[in-house]
Order: C-alpha cells, then structure tokens, then sequence
C-alpha cells in the first residue's frame, strides 16, 4: 500500500494561490478533482473550499475558468474533453444572449424570457410542429431537459411564448391609447404600436401579433382562446366607437384591418414610412 503524502501546512494565501493556478492551468478540473490532486501533495481541502476560493474570484464554472484564461491571454493546455467543449460553447451562447437582453433593455433579461424570444423565431420559421426543442435549446446554450426547469412541455412553450407576446401587446397599446378621447386617433395609435411591435426587434410579440391572424395559419389556436380573444376584445371595442356602415360585417371588418396590420410585417423597410403614417393611411383607406 502506497504511503499517505504527509500532511503539509500552507497558509490561506498559499492555498488560494494554488487554487487558482489550477483554474488557470487545468480548467476542466472540477472541484472535486482540485482538491484530490492537492490532497495527494498532501495539502487538505474539500471540494467545498475550493469552490468558495473559485466564487471568490468568478471562477466557479467551467465556462467562467476558461474565459478568464481568454481574457488573461494565457495560453495553459486545457486537455477539455468533446463533451466539456461542447458545455464551454453552450454555456458562451448563453451567456451572449443574456448580454444581448441586457445591452436590448429587456425588462426581462432572463434565460427564461431568452427561451421565449428564441422558441417564437423557431415557431415562426418552422411553424409548431416543425420546431423542435432541440432546436430550441442549442440556440439557447443549454441541454435539452433543461428546457424542462421552466416549461412542462413544448405546447407549454408554445402557450408562454403567447402569454409574454399579448401581454406585451396588450401593454403597449394600452400605453399608446391611454390619454386619447377621439375614437380615431385611439385606433391609429392602437394600430402603430401592433405594428411597431411586428416590426421590432421584439421577437416574441412580433410572432405573436402576426401568428394567430395570418392567413392559412395552422397554429393550434384553441390552446391560446383567451389570449387572442382578449386582444381582439380591444379594437373590437374601439371600431365600435367609429362608424361602419350596418351593411358591413364588423367581424370581417375587424379581421381585414388585422391582414392589413400585419401585413406590413412582409414589406415594411426602416427609413421610409414609419409604423404611424402607416397606420394613418390603413386607418384612413379602410373608413375613408
């Protein structure tokens, strides 16, 4: 039997010191390893120090060790195997959605809220049931069950995106027509914030604006009634303080103006009509 390495006494400034130079030099090591490899020189530390010596200097993940080796511009054999190459690379994806969401002004810069803007574009690029979460998860740098830890399932997801997206809807035409008493201008401005919202940045309530009221929309609508109807419920409302003739159907009417709305999401350019001339000229062709 191999002789125990006598125990040797460093003190707590030496110990970090070789902490972080295992950071620096092996960081594919765990904690765990870290502290069997300094047992077997015969220094004592549990894993559990050397994680608290790691989150002292933002070291405590494998993605964390490798940028700081980056940043230094040291150059150490990292030995990473495949699978803790390819947990670095989810974990910088990550990581860069969550800077993007913060630098956007997100009020939600969460993975969570990124997990809803990147499952709205694979929806709409894909549709439901092309769109997987596969898919899904790799853009946001995570496994796949990870996905799981905040949605139960991928109608959940689908759901979410839904909820987020009309409650932003619903917020910001609220906003826009909150101190309006003409009938008219509250739709305009009803209308050019749909359609400054379809042709943002904003992922989630651009997909969801446009989704529910495309033409040949094979979206499972019945899961998302009471947030479609809900939204509807508003410019239903505001239509019904301008005048239609009584021979139109005000459903279609209503309906027709949504095409007309989101539309605009197909050959809309930035610089020349903004969403609130645009929405004047619908406004203005549709009642004259």
């Amino acid at each position: 039997m191999a002789a125990k390495p006598a125990l040797r006494v460093v003190s707590e400034s030496a110990m970090e010191a070789l902490v972080l130079e295992f950071a620096a030099s092996q960081p594919e090591l765990g904690q765990s390893r870290v502290a069997e490899s300094l047992r077997q020189r015969g220094i004592r530390i549990s894993p559990s120090g050397v994680r608290a010596i790691w989150k002292r200097h933002q070291l405590e993940t494998l993605y964390k060790r490798v940028s700081a080796i980056g940043k230094s511009g040291r150059r150490g054999h990292t030995g990473m195997t495949e699978a803790q190459n390819a947990r670095f690379k989810r974990a910088k994806r990550r990581s860069q959605l969550l800077k993007n969401a913060e630098r956007d002004g997100n009020d939600s810069n969460t993975l969570r809220y990124q997990l809803l803007a990147i499952a709205a574009q694979a929806f709409g690029r894909h549709g439901y049931k092309g769109a997987t979460l596969k898919e899904i998860a790799e853009a946001a740098g995570i496994l796949p069950g990870s996905i799981y830890h905040y949605f139960r399932s991928k109608q959940d997801l689908f759901t979410q995106v839904h909820h987020e997206g009309f409650r932003e809807l619903n917020a910001a035409v609220d906003q826009a027509i909150a101190r309006l008493k003409n009938p008219r201008a509250r739709l305009e401005a009803a209308c050019t914030a749909h359609i400054e919202l379809l042709v943002s940045k904003n992922a989630i309530a651009g997909y969801t604006g446009n989704s529910l009221f495309a033409p040949g929309s094979r979206i499972p609508a019945r899961w998302l009634i009471k947030d479609r109807d809900a939204y509807e419920a508003r410019f239903a409302t505001m239509l019904g303080a301008l005048h239609i003739p009584p021979r139109l159907d005000r459903s279609l009417f209503r309906l027709a103006l949504f095409g007309a709305l989101n539309w605009t999401q197909v050959w809309y350019r930035p610089g020349k009509s903004s969403p609130a001339d645009i929405a004047r000229h619908l406004v203005e062709i549709f009642f004259g």
